[in-house]
C-alpha cells in the first residue's frame, strides 16, 4: 500500500475524529458536516483515479440531502462510516488490470 492509499484510506477516521471532537468540545455540530468533505478532497489532491471516489462522493451527497431535507444530520454521519467497509469488500474489483494480449507465434 502506497503513502497516497495509506492516506486516503485515513481520511474518513481523520474527518470522524475532527467532526466527534469539534462538536462535542465546542458544541458546533452544525457547520463541522462539513469536515466530511475532505473525504472527496483529498483523493483529489493526491491524484487518485477518479473512479474511486464515486462512492464516497455518493455518500456525502446522501448525507448533506438527508441532513437538509430531513434535519437528520447526527444519525446521517453514520454512512461516512461504510466507506472503509466498502474499499475493504470492493478493493479487488477495482484495481486496474492489464488487458490479456494473445500472442500468437508463427513458425
Amino acid at each position: 500500500m502506497t503513502l497516497k492509499n495509506r492516506i486516503i484510506a485515513v481520511t474518513p477516521l481523520v474527518s470522524l475524529i475532527i467532526f466527534l471532537t469539534v462538536g462535542y468540545v465546542f458544541n458546533i455540530w452544525h457547520p463541522t458536516w462539513a469536515v466530511f468533505f475532505l473525504i472527496i478532497i483529498v483523493p483529489i489532491m493526491v491524484n487518485c483515479d477518479i473512479y474511486r471516489i464515486v462512492y464516497p462522493l455518493a455518500c456525502a451527497v446522501i448525507y448533506v440531502a438527508l441532513g437538509l431535507t430531513l434535519g437528520c444530520w447526527h444519525p446521517a454521519w453514520i454512512i461516512f462510516l461504510t466507506i472503509p467497509i466498502y474499499y475493504i469488500l470492493f478493493e479487488p474489483y477495482l484495481i486496474k488490470r492489464p488487458k490479456k494480449v494473445d500472442v500468437v507465434v508463427e513458425r
